[in-house]
């Protein structure tokens, strides 16, 4: 068994609205779902980190309070990713250790189990999310790129490019990561088709993508063709752009 990441942390809190608002507003985490059970009278509210680790967030109406570091209120259980989670648990229970039954999570279809370390902690092995192809994931990040809503936001430029990102465009320009995206808050927006895609896998960490953009005429400059290519890095589990060229035709 090789286990990948740690996938989440699971915490139980007294007040579901303050911890909410501290992990979100203060912390700074990005919420991915937010659940309410009613037969259980309790939320369960998704947080993705930069990485892609989570922390989920649970209430209980009668969860009682911690009365010693680190019992009852606070961590819930430490999860471990894992690509077959029937065949970790075999090998955990192949060494004596004791394995709950499988279970399916209700809201992303996975599979999950838990078990306990020699001091009761409980832990969970969590099935990792099918792997998305490569040439898939680029195309989309790249053509998000050339969306209006996505042109017009520092958030998702800074979340979509390199802290060194730096660009060689289409005019002539170099372009580094904060010019660029204060350039983009002001521009005239014109509609972009991406064409011919490819992926070329330089190392595992590093792709570069080549393709052909038509950009739309409008009022306030005309169309226009060019060649693009990128360099995308993956840092921390998350592919990001490091460098980015324009040819026009």
């Amino acid at each position: 068994m090789q286990l990948q990441r740690i996938h989440h942390v699971a915490i139980i809190c007294a007040d579901y609205a303050v911890s909410k608002r501290f992990y979100t507003e203060v912390l700074g985490l990005r919420i991915v779902a937010e659940n309410y059970r009613a037969a259980r009278d309790s939320y369960k509210l998704d947080l993705a980190l930069p990485d892609g680790s989570q922390v989920e967030l649970f209430s209980f109406p009668d969860a009682p309070a911690r009365p010693t570091r680190p019992e009852a209120q606070g961590l819930r259980h430490l999860s471990f990713e894992v690509h077959d989670v029937q065949a970790a648990a075999d090998e955990l229970g192949a060494q004596g250790i004791a394995v709950e039954p499988l279970r399916t999570d209700e809201y992303t279809g996975r599979h999950f189990t838990f078990f306990a370390d020699p001091d009761g902690l409980p832990l969970e092995l969590y099935e990792a999310a099918p792997a998305e192809d490569l040439d898939a994931l680029l195309l989309k990040l790249e053509g998000a790129l050339h969306l209006r809503e996505v042109r017009a936001s520092a958030a998702r430029l800074e979340e979509l490019l390199d802290d060194d990102f730096h660009e060689l465009g289409v005019s002539g320009t170099v372009w580094t990561r904060p010019a660029i995206i204060e350039a983009l808050r002001e521009e005239a927006f014109s509609q972009r088709t991406m064409t011919d895609f490819r992926v070329l896998r330089m190392a595992p960490d590093v792709a570069l993508v080549t393709y052909h953009v038509h950009r739309e005429a409008i009022p306030e400059r005309p169309g226009a063709q060019s060649l693009r290519s990128s360099l995308w890095r993956c840092r921390a589990g998350r592919w990001r752009m490091a460098f980015h060229q324009g040819t026009p035709l």
